[in-house]
C-alpha cells in the first residue's frame, strides 16, 4: 500500500507538471511568432523608406546638376571673352600710339590665335561688324572673307546673329546656333557663343562651345558625386543607361561600362530584372547579389532596390542595400527566443525532476524526518543565528547586494543584484566577484582595494564591471567585512549601485557646456580650445591652418516666412553639410544664430598653396549649402558668405583670428554674398579707421562740428532762384571731411537720422531768414532726404514740425529724393509725399535717369521737378546719346508738368547745349561751388 501511494502521488504530480509546461510553452511560442511577424514588417517598411529618401536625394541632385549646365557654360565663356578683351585692349593701348592700325590689328590677332581652352575645343574668333572673318584659328583660309550669309542647318544666319549679340550690354551678348561637331564633322550640334564689341576697330571678339560637351561634363560630375554616396553599411546608388550599360556600380566597379551580355550570369540576371522594373514604371525589387569581398563558394546576399528612371538623361537610378543590414534586430530576437526556449526546457526538466524528487522524497522523507528532527535542531539554530547576523547587515539596503565568504566565493545575492548585473542567484552563487570583472582596472587597483579592506574592514569607490550581456557599466561599490564578537572575519557584504544614469547626466552636462544643443556641434568654448590646439599643432608641424567664418545669407527670411522651427531644421541640415564637407580631424562649430566656424589643420606649409587648399574647401562648402532643402513642403535654396584667415603658429591670438575671419566674412557679404573672401590687413585697418570715424561723427553731432553749405541754382538769365543745402564736416584734426566719406557711414550706422534732422532744421531756419530779407524772399532751398528718413513712420510730422518751429514757408522748401530710394516701398513714399505736398512742400527727383524707376510710379509721384544727373551733363558736348537722353527727360517733364534742373554744369558750352534742349535752370561749378550762406549772394 505505501508503494502504491508513492507511485500514484509521483504519477499525478508528473501529469500536472507536464500539462502546465506544455500550455505555457505553446502560448510563448504563439506570442513569439506574432512578435517576429510584426518586427519583420516594420523592418521592411523602414528599409523601403530609407531607399525612397536616398532616391529622392539622388534625383534632386541630378536635377540640380542638369539645370545649372548652361549657367556654368555661360560663366566660363564670359570669363574667356573678358580675358581676350583685356588682352586686345592692353595691346591697343600700348601699341596704337606708335604703330599703324594694320600692325596693331596683326599683333592682337596673333596674340589670340594660339589660345586654347575647354579641353582644346575652345578658341577665340574675331569678325568685323560688316561680317568679314578677321581671326578664325580653325580655318585660317577664310580670314578676310565675308561670312555674313553663313547659315546653320536650321536656316539661322550665324554671322548676323553674332553681330547683333555684340551690340548687347556686356554680359548679355550670347547667341545660340548649330555648327559641325568635332567628333562627327558631318553632323551639327547646338553651340552657344558669347561676343563683345571691340570699339577701336569695330570688331566683335568671342568664343563658344557645344552644349552637349558641358552636359557630359555635368554628367561625369554627377556620377562622381553619386559614387561617393553611401548610406548605412551597404547602401549605395547605381546607374544604368538606356542601352542597359552599367554606368555606376560602387559595390563592383568592374561592371561599369559593360553591357548585360558582357557580365557574369548572376549579375546579368539581376541587371535585367532592374531594367524590367524601370520599364514598368519603377518600384521596389529584390534580387541576389554577391557580397563585397566574398570568396568563391560563399552564399549570395539578398538585396532590396528601389528603381526609377531619370528621363532627361535617360538613366535608370537604383538605390539598394542588403536585406540583412536592417535584419539584425530580427536575428537578435530569434537568438533570444532560442535561448529562452532552451532555458524554458531546462527549467521544465528541472521542474519535472523536482516534482518527482519531491514526491519520492516526501514519501521516504516523512518517515525519517521525525527521527532526525531533534538531531538537526541544534545545527539549524546555529545556522539561523548566522543567517540573522548576515541579513541584519546585507538586506537593510535596497541596492544590489551579494555576500561572500572569506575566500571570496559568492554565497547569496538579492534581487537588485540580478536586475543590475543580469546574473541570477543560481549563476552567481559559487562564483567569485571576478565573474563581473571588466578588465579596465589593473592589479594595482585591486591590491589597493584589498589592503583597505584588510586595514579598515571596508572599502568604497567607483568601479567598472561587466553585466552578463557583456555590457560594461559604472557602479559605486561598498565592501564591508562581517566579524564575530572575537573580531574574526567570517563574511564580506558588498553593496553596489548602478551609476550609469548619473554618469550619463554628467556627460550630458559636459556636452551642454561644450556643444551647441541644436546642431550638436562644438560651441564657442570648445571652438576656442580646439583653435588653440590647432595653433600649437601648426607650430609643431610647421604647417598652415585656416579659420573660416560662415554666415548663412538671408536666413532671417526663412525664419520670418516658414517659422523658427523650420529655421532650426535648416540650421541642423547646414551643420550636417558643413561636417560632410571637411575632414574628420577638422572642426565645425556653431557660434549662434546662423553663424558657423570651421578650423582646418594640416594645410600646406606654403601660404599660397594653403590658401588654395582653404579656398577649395570653401568652394565645396558653397556648393554643399547651395543644394536645395525641403522645409515644410517648400524647397529652400540657401547660400552663404565665407571669410577665411590663415595661421601658421601659436603667436597669433585666437581673439585676433576670430576678429579677422569675421571681417573677411562681412567683406564677402558686401561683395554680393555667396562668395569667399580672405582676410587682408588693409581691410582691418579700414575697419579700425571706420570705427574711429564713426565715433568722431557722433562727437561732431554733439559738439556742432557740422556746417551747412549752399550751392546756387540759376535760371536762364543767370539769376539765383534757389540753392541746394549740402552738409560739410569741419573736423578739428582731419580738416574738411568729404561727404562721400561720412554720409555712407552715417547711412550704415543709423546716424543719418539725427544728421538728416539737423540738416532739415538748419535749412528751414535759413529759409525763414530769407523770407524776411528783401530780394531773397523768393529763393527756394533744396534738402536731400535719405532712405532711412523717408521710411520713418513720423517723417511727415518731423518735416511739418521743423517748418512750424522755424516759421519757414513750406512752398519754398524742396525735398530731393533719389530714384532708388522710391523703389523700396513706392506706395508708402507716395502717401508721405502727398501728405507733405498738401502743405505746399515741393519734391525734386534727384539723379534722374540713372535708376530704374517705373514710369507708372513716376506718373503717380507728386513731384514738382526732375533733376538731370551730372553724368549726362558731363558727356553732353561729346556724346550724342547723352544729348538724346537730356532731350527725352525734358520732354517727359514737360508732358508731366514738371520743372527741370541740371546739376554738375561746369562749362558755358554745357550750359548752351542744355538751353538748346529745353533745360534753363542749372546748378554747378560754372555758377559757384558749395559754400557758406554769406558767399551765396555775393
Amino acid at each position: 500500500m505505501p508503494r502504491l501511494h508513492l507511485i500514484g502521488t509521483v504519477g499525478l504530480l508528473l501529469v500536472v507538471t507536464l500539462a502546465m509546461a506544455v500550455f505555457y510553452s505553446w502560448r510563448n511560442e504563439r506570442e513569439q511568432r506574432t512578435a517576429f511577424a510584426r518586427i519583420e514588417q516594420v523592418i521592411t517598411q523602414q528599409q523601403h523608406e530609407r531607399l525612397t529618401t536616398e532616391m529622392q536625394s539622388a534625383v534632386s541632385y541630378l536635377e540640380f546638376q542638369r539645370r545649372r549646365t548652361e549657367d556654368v557654360m555661360r560663366r566660363s565663356i564670359v570669363e574667356q571673352v573678358d580675358a581676350a578683351m583685356q588682352i586686345a585692349q592692353a595691346i591697343y593701348d600700348r601699341e596704337a600710339p606708335h604703330r599703324p592700325p594694320a600692325q596693331v590689328q596683326k599683333l592682337i590677332t596673333e596674340a589670340l590665335r594660339p589660345a586654347r581652352f575647354f579641353e582644346g575645343r575652345g578658341y577665340f574668333f574675331i569678325d568685323d561688324m560688316q561680317g568679314r572673318f578677321v581671326l578664325l584659328p580653325t580655318a585660317p583660309q577664310y580670314e578676310g572673307r565675308a561670312g555674313i550669309d553663313n547659315r546653320d542647318d536650321t536656316g539661322n544666319y550665324i554671322m548676323r546673329g553674332l553681330i547683333n549679340a555684340a551690340y548687347l550690354p556686356q554680359g548679355t551678348g550670347f547667341f545660340r546656333y548649330r555648327w559641325y561637331r568635332p567628333d562627327t564633322p558631318k553632323l551639327m550640334a547646338d553651340k552657344l557663343a558669347y561676343v563683345r564689341h571691340f570699339a577701336p576697330y569695330d570688331w566683335l571678339i568671342g568664343t563658344g562651345d557645344y552644349l552637349y560637351e558641358w552636359e557630359a561634363l555635368q554628367k561625369r560630375e554627377a556620377m562622381q558625386r553619386l559614387r561617393g554616396l553611401r548610406f548605412g553599411a551597404s547602401g549605395s546608388v547605381g546607374l544604368i543607361d538606356a542601352e542597359g550599360r552599367s554606368l555606376l556600380s560602387p559595390n563592383n566597379p568592374a561592371l561599369e561600362g559593360l553591357l548585360p551580355a558582357q557580365m557574369p550570369e548572376l549579375e546579368q540576371r539581376a541587371l535585367q530584372k532592374l531594367r524590367d522594373v524601370a520599364q514598368a514604371g519603377g518600384g521596389f525589387v529584390e534580387y541576389e547579389w554577391p557580397r563585397p569581398g566574398a570568396r568563391e563558394g560563399e552564399p549570395l546576399g539578398r538585396k532590396t532596390a528601389l528603381v526609377t528612371t531619370y528621363a532627361p538623361w535617360g538613366w535608370v537610378l537604383v538605390t539598394s542595400m542588403f536585406n540583412d543590414e536592417l535584419h539584425s534586430r530580427l536575428r537578435a530576437e530569434t537568438r533570444a527566443h532560442e535561448a529562452g526556449n532552451i532555458q524554458q526546457r531546462v527549467e521544465l526538466a528541472l521542474m519535472v525532476l523536482g516534482a518527482l524528487a519531491l514526491g519520492v522524497a516526501g514519501s521516504f522523507g516523512f518517515s525519517r524526518w521525525s527521527r532526525r528532527l531533534f538531531a538537526n535542531y541544534h545545527s539549524e539554530l546555529q545556522q539561523a543565528q548566522e543567517n540573522l547576523r548576515i541579513a541584519a547587515i546585507a538586506f537593510e539596503s535596497q541596492e544590489g547586494i551579494f555576500v561572500t565568504d572569506t575566500r571570496g566565493v559568492i554565497l547569496r545575492v538579492n534581487r537588485s543584484f540580478t536586475e543590475i548585473t543580469g546574473y541570477s542567484a543560481e549563476e552567481a552563487i559559487g562564483q567569485t566577484p571576478a565573474l563581473m570583472k571588466s578588465g579596465r582596472h589593473g592589479p594595482d587597483f585591486y591590491a589597493a582595494m584589498q589592503e583597505a579592506i584588510t586595514t579598515t574592514g571596508a572599502w568604497s569607490g567607483e568601479i567598472w564591471n561587466r553585466r552578463k550581456s557583456g555590457a560594461i557599466f559604472p557602479e559605486w561599490l561598498t565592501i564591508t567585512a562581517v566579524k564575530t564578537e572575537a573580531g574574526e572575519v567570517t563574511h564580506y557584504v558588498s553593496t553596489l549601485t548602478d551609476i550609469t544614469q548619473r554618469k550619463a547626466a554628467e556627460e550630458e552636462i559636459r556636452h551642454l557646456a561644450y556643444y551647441d544643443p541644436l546642431t550638436r556641434l562644438p560651441n564657442r568654448r570648445l571652438l576656442l580650445d580646439r583653435l588653440q590646439q590647432a595653433l600649437r599643432s601648426c607650430q609643431r608641424m610647421q604647417r598652415q591652418g585656416a579659420l573660416m567664418f560662415i554666415d548663412l545669407d538671408n536666413f532671417k527670411l526663412v525664419n520670418d516666412s516658414l517659422g523658427h522651427e523650420q529655421g532650426d531644421l535648416l540650421l541642423q541640415e547646414m551643420g550636417r553639410r558643413l561636417v560632410a564637407s571637411v575632414r574628420e580631424d577638422d572642426t565645425v562649430a556653431r557660434l549662434g544664430g546662423d553663424e558657423f566656424v570651421v578650423v582646418l589643420e594640416g594645410l600646406s606649409a606654403q601660404p599660397w598653396r594653403a590658401a588654395q587648399e582653404a579656398e577649395t574647401v570653401a568652394e565645396k562648402m558653397l556648393c554643399a549649402l547651395a543644394a536645395p532643402v525641403t522645409l515644410d513642403g517648400h524647397e529652400v535654396r540657401g547660400t552663404c558668405s565665407i571669410g577665411v584667415v590663415l595661421f601658421a603658429n601659436d603667436q597669433a591670438r585666437t581673439e585676433d583670428l576670430m576678429k579677422h575671419a569675421d571681417l573677411a566674412m562681412y567683406q564677402a557679404k558686401e561683395s554680393g554674398r555667396n562668395t569667399v573672401r580672405f582676410f587682408d590687413p588693409e581691410m582691418h585697418a579700414a575697419v579700425v579707421q571706420r570705427v574711429a570715424l564713426e565715433q568722431d561723427l557722433r562727437t561732431a553731432l554733439q559738439e556742432g562740428q557740422l556746417r551747412l553749405f549752399y550751392q546756387p541754382q540759376v535760371d536762364a538769365q543767370g539769376r539765383i532762384v534757389g540753392a541746394e543745402a549740402l552738409v560739410r564736416w569741419s573736423h578739428p584734426r582731419r580738416g574738411l571731411v568729404s561727404p562721400s566719406a561720412f554720409i555712407p557711414l552715417a547711412e550704415d550706422t543709423g546716424l543719418i537720422l539725427p544728421l538728416g534732422q539737423w540738416v532739415l532744421q538748419t535749412a528751414c531756419t535759413q529759409l525763414a531768414r530769407w523770407a524776411t530779407e528783401p530780394g531773397r524772399e523768393q529763393l527756394t532751398l533744396a534738402v536731400n532726404i535719405s532712405g532711412r528718413q523717408l521710411r520713418q513712420t513720423d517723417f511727415v510730422a518731423q518735416v511739418l514740425q521743423a517748418l512750424q518751429q522755424t516759421g519757414a514757408p513750406a512752398h519754398r522748401l524742396k525735398l530731393e529724393l533719389t530714384e532708388s530710394l522710391l523703389l523700396d516701398d513706392p506706395e508708402d513714399a507716395i502717401t508721405k509725399m502727398s501728405a507733405l505736398k498738401a502743405h505746399g512742400v515741393g519734391f525734386s527727383l534727384d539723379d534722374f535717369g540713372t535708376g530704374y524707376s517705373s514710369l507708372a510710379y513716376l506718373r503717380q509721384l507728386p513731384l514738382s521737378q526732375l533733376k538731370i544727373d551730372q553724368s549726362f551733363v558731363h558727356n553732353l558736348v561729346t556724346d550724342p546719346r547723352a544729348t538724346a537722353i537730356v532731350r527725352t527727360i525734358v520732354t517727359l517733364a514737360d508732358s508731366l508738368g514738371l520743372n527741370v534742373i541740371a546739376e554738375g554744369v561746369e562749362t558755358q558750352e554745357q550750359r548752351e547745349h542744355l538751353a538748346r534742349n529745353g533745360c534753363h535752370t542749372c546748378q554747378g561749378y560754372l555758377y559757384g561751388r558749395p559754400g557758406p550762406v554769406e558767399e551765396l549772394m555775393r
